[in-house]
């Protein structure tokens, strides 16, 4: 008895059910319109009006005229006691101008069923203090951001759409540089609400490429924020400094072998690092897929660094495919609803070993099918010394880019610059500067310093 009067407590409205069948029935035409807000027919509450319904969606579907003759034909056994011509007939009709109405308070019953539903669960499982807390509140929101994005009176306007994007053709602002001239010139940029890969075999410099966009993305205003999955923020900070820096050893750095010139210019750097305090946000904590939805939703960057995807937990997920499909799936709603830009860091299959060719492929992308698919562009991180070394015709200190896919602009590779323990890539790949590898001549100039009592010294102000 308890369960029956929790059920009928529920939010439903059987008289709207029943008459936007009866609307759908005499009106096949409006369907298209009904169908923005029922997609599904478990929308319905009660069971008989949900299978109605999906009997009318399977004969409009089919290009046959959904009537009270039609629909009794393909009722299933176990409905035929309940759904009959009789029944269909009784149900009562109204103005097809009330039809998105009702179709939309239908929808909106259905989203408050299933936040009750969820609520519910948070109850429980706030009791139980468990770690699946946060997943569940993920879930409550996305049921809330549902609701809140059905609105019947937002019609679409042809004319409207015609004037926004005549309006948006010198409007620079959707387009963000990567901030080397010839990926731009390829592939034009990054689009807002767009997915950008950066994929690689580990060695290769996919992570520091991905650091190498944030200087330039810092000068075009973006607010960023970088996940680190694989590297601490220290490890990817260290890198960043280096990279900002004019003559810092990302070798010397992680070795501890800095002298007090190189200090020096850390405090400099880090300086300039300070200025972007509210434009850079990192963070190394972040492993589920809830986890990464909740700490975009709470900054709202415009540049989403995330490395790697691979390293994405999904919880429900059996599967490694599945994982990344949903990670895709969720960052295409993100990249759309925050207009951001996801720039997400993939591995690369271990088949590309094995291949006579070792340049990557989109089929050497991680359980890529998903990535291949959603992505705007595919950028390859190809360096041929980590392959071949000394026999590599490029040598050491120039890689390549495959730009694989490119939506907008011109598939190709480019030869750049690359030098790892300066942590750069870089066009200027004659320059004598950036041939020097100076990790192999290692000059201590002073006794090694500790590495983090400096770098705390050099933000309070006290290192000397």
């Amino acid at each position: 008895m308890k369960q029956t009067k929790e059920l009928k407590s529920l939010p439903h409205s059987i008289e709207a059910e029943e008459t936007l069948l009866a609307i759908l029935i005499a009106h096949n035409e409006i369907f298209d319109k009904i169908s923005k807000y029922i997609e599904d027919p478990k929308i319905f509450y009660n069971e008989y009006n949900a299978e109605t319904y999906r009997i009318i969606q399977s004969l409009i579907k089919d290009n046959v005229q959904a009537d009270y003759v039609t629909i009794s034909a393909r009722v299933k056994d176990k409905y035929k006691k309940y759904i009959t011509a009789f029944w269909l007939t009784g149900l009562e009709y109204t103005s097809t101008g009330q039809a998105e109405s009702y179709a939309k308070l239908i929808y909106e019953k259905y989203v408050q069923r299933n936040i009750i539903k969820e609520t519910e669960k948070i109850k429980n499982i706030a009791y139980d203090d468990t770690e699946k807390f946060i997943d569940v509140v993920n879930q409550v929101r996305k049921f809330s951001d549902d609701f809140i994005s059905v609105n019947p009176t937002q019609e679409f306007n042809l004319k409207e759409l015609s004037k926004n994007t005549v309006k948006s053709l010198g409007d620079s602002k959707n387009l963000v540089h990567f901030g080397y001239n010839l990926l731009d010139k390829m592939a034009g940029g990054m689009t807002r609400g767009e997915i950008t890969v950066v994929a690689g075999r580990p060695g290769h410099g996919k992570t520091t490429f991905a650091v190498n966009l944030i200087p330039h993305l810092l000068k075009q205003n973006m607010k960023i924020l970088v996940i680190n999955r694989e590297m601490t923020n220290e490890e990817m900070m260290k890198k960043l400094i280096v990279l900002m820096s004019q003559n810092l050893s990302y070798h010397n750095i992680r070795i501890g072998n800095i002298s007090k010139i190189d200090y020096e210019e850390i405090d400099g750097v880090i300086k300039e690092i300070h200025k972007f305090e509210n434009k850079l946000y990192m963070y190394d904590d972040v492993n589920t897929l809830t986890d990464t939805i909740s700490i975009i939703t709470q900054i709202k960057p415009d540049i989403i660094i995330d490395d790697y995807i691979q390293l994405v937990k999904v919880q429900g997920k059996d599967a490694r495919r599945f994982e990344i499909e949903s990670v895709m799936q969720e960052y295409k709603w993100i990249a759309k609803k925050y207009k951001c830009i996801p720039i997400l860091v993939s591995q690369l299959n271990r088949n590309i070993e094995t291949r006579i060719d070792p340049i990557p492929k989109m089929s050497d992308l991680a359980e890529g099918s998903s990535i291949e698919q959603v992505a705007e562009n595919v950028l390859f991180v190809y360096y041929d010394y980590k392959v071949h070394y000394n026999k590599s015709e490029l040598g050491k200190h120039k890689s390549q880019i495959v730009a694989s896919k490119v939506r907008y602009g011109t598939s190709g590779m480019f030869t750049i610059g690359f030098n790892g323990d300066r942590v750069r890539f870089h066009e200027d790949i004659n320059s004598l500067e950036y041939t020097k590898q100076i990790a192999e001549n290692i000059v201590i100039k002073e006794e090694p310093k500790d590495f983090k009592r400096a770098m705390f010294q050099i933000q309070k102000g006290t290192f000397k």
